[in-house]
């Protein structure tokens, strides 16, 4: 098949798929029950203290984040640097958060989830603390570079923490209660941390320029709640279940000779990175897709909110007014991405993201232009961002879902997540850098948001779809993978000198667990 087919045939898949069926419609809404909170009640305590450990995690990145980007003034005054200077300080953060996430995200998905919980929160506490005592800018730089490796782990982790283990027990003759609902909330983590350092900011940090210290030991403090929380709590049963598997193949597969003992050590971890090099080789496609999207995702969350405060001052506005619309803005943003992840549901992920990016459009103008009611179309715009970006996890998820993808859900899911965040990095530097020749952080931020939305509105059109609804009506599927697909990638490996091992995917192993599996645990 030519190239020109292919492209012809994924775009006709594409397109055909955004909007669903009045059957799909009906499916969902059978898969998706209108009343989600059933679905609370059937969580054990244990399911739901990991959810809001991964949530909180979430939390912590966000709050730690716009320390730098709500005190701006104040450090550029303190260090005797120039606004553009500060928001490269930003930029530098970010450039590292794929290094972290890559790193972690290995540790995480290969050795302990539970530990590597343990260690962000552990040096993201050491480097919040350590950061108020930079006696210069270049040392303050070395230490946000650090902090953003550490951070780039964050939304990988957390997101796996929160949503691995959320299984239902079905019950016979009674709707299933589908979980995914989660994924959604997942997201309204951030703007949370954003409301949350926004009110630490108000409260301790916004009378005298050496007060932005107090922003970064208050972070810090959030910190050893999550440590001791997780410490108390036990490894994520289903890790523990998936690498017990592994490891009974591992010892079943492995040839027995005089060094069976050094094979069995090594040979995890041989099969580990052996199976992640022919996952990357065989999906990279989809890879792509997922860091292009994120990309686009994340130039329109830094577009709108990295020099939102720098745009309010432009246009005049006191520091209580400032705080007073970026607190309401962030409400908006958490009631886009609640409202936006039920929402989803029924229109599919595609469909809801688009509807976004249009109502996102339409308040453009008076958010940059509108003095008047600013606090209105501020809400209004974070709400149709967040309408859309609540969505990427779980789109992130879905994606991810193919064949072998999801034994490495930490490295994938992370590291696009990362790559969004490290190519959306100069997003305030290029903004502060065009405002300050043209003279107007209005016209500047609102033409920029416009290119990137119109951007997003392309990749996610033409995107990847691999919604489970959608795969029920598609021949030649199993497990959302193609059967030929997947026959190819079993024999690609068969003359290879590594004895791959059978993973099982989390989708797989969690219809095998139900929430009696999670009560046996002892918290």
């Amino acid at each position: 098949m030519s190239i020109a087919i292919k492209i012809k045939n994924h775009v006709h898949r594409s397109l055909s798929t955004v909007i669903p069926t009045k059957k799909q419609f009906h499916r969902r809404l059978e898969v998706y029950p209108l009343n989600p909170f059933p679905i609370f009640k059937k969580l054990n305590s244990l399911q739901l203290q990991l959810f809001f450990l991964g949530f909180y995690l979430w939390i912590l990145d966000s709050a730690s984040f716009f320390c730098v980007s709500l005190t701006t003034t104040s450090l550029s005054e303190y260090y005797d640097q120039s606004i553009v200077d500060v928001n490269q300080g930003i930029m530098y953060s970010l450039f590292l958060r794929v290094a972290g996430s890559i790193l972690f995200g290995i540790f995480n998905d290969a050795f302990s989830r539970k530990y590597t919980y343990i260690l962000i929160c552990t040096l993201l506490c050491a480097i919040q603390v350590a950061s108020p005592f930079c006696k210069t800018w270049n040392i303050f730089l070395m230490t946000r570079c650090l902090f953003g490796m550490i951070l780039g782990s964050s939304f990988n982790v957390g997101f796996v923490t929160a949503n691995e283990n959320l299984v239902v027990k079905e019950e016979p003759g009674k709707p299933k209660l589908n979980t995914s609902v989660f994924q959604s909330l997942f997201q309204n983590a951030y703007p949370l941390g954003y409301l949350i350092a926004q009110g630490a900011t108000t409260r301790w940090a916004s009378n005298h320029i050496s007060e932005w210290k107090n922003l970064f030991y208050f972070t810090a403090a959030l910190c050893p709640v999550a440590i001791i929380w997780r410490l108390v709590l036990p490894e994520s049963p289903v890790f523990v279940e998936s690498k017990k598997i592994k490891l009974e193949r591992i010892q079943n597969d492995l040839e027995r000779d005089q060094n069976e003992k050094q094979l069995t050590k090594w040979g995890s971890t041989k099969i580990f990175f052996g199976e992640l090099s022919k996952t990357v080789a065989t999906y990279w496609d989809i890879l792509l897709y997922q860091c292009c999207m994120m990309v686009a995702f994340c130039y329109t969350s830094h577009g709108s909110q990295d020099l939102f405060v720098t745009l309010l001052t432009s246009l005049g506005y006191s520091k209580a007014k400032k705080s007073t619309i970026n607190i309401i803005a962030n409400v908006g943003a958490i009631a886009g991405g609640t409202v936006g992840g039920y929402v989803s549901n029924y229109l599919s992920i595609r469909f809801t993201i688009l509807i976004g990016i249009v109502i996102g459009c339409s308040v453009i103008y008076p958010w940059g232009y509108v003095s008047s009611y600013k606090d209105c179309s501020a809400f209004w715009l974070q709400f149709a961002v967040q309408f859309g970006f609540a969505n990427a996890p779980r789109y992130l998820h879905q994606l991810n879902s193919f064949g072998k993808m999801p034994e490495f859900a930490s490295i994938f899911i992370g590291t696009a997540y990362q790559i969004g965040t490290l190519v959306s990095a100069p997003a305030s530097t290029i903004q502060s850098s065009l405002a300050s020749k043209n003279g107007s952080y209005s016209a500047t931020m609102s033409v920029f948001l416009a290119i990137v939305f119109v951007i997003l509105f392309v990749v996610i059109l033409f995107g990847i779809d691999n919604d489970p609804i959608l795969n029920e009506d598609r021949e030649g599927y199993q497990n959302g993978m193609p059967i030929k697909e997947m026959e190819a990638y079993e024999s690609s490996d068969e003359n290879s000198d590594i004895i791959l091992v059978d993973t099982i995917s989390s989708n797989s192993l969690n219809k095998n667990m139900t929430s009696n599996h999670f009560e046996e645990k002892k918290i």
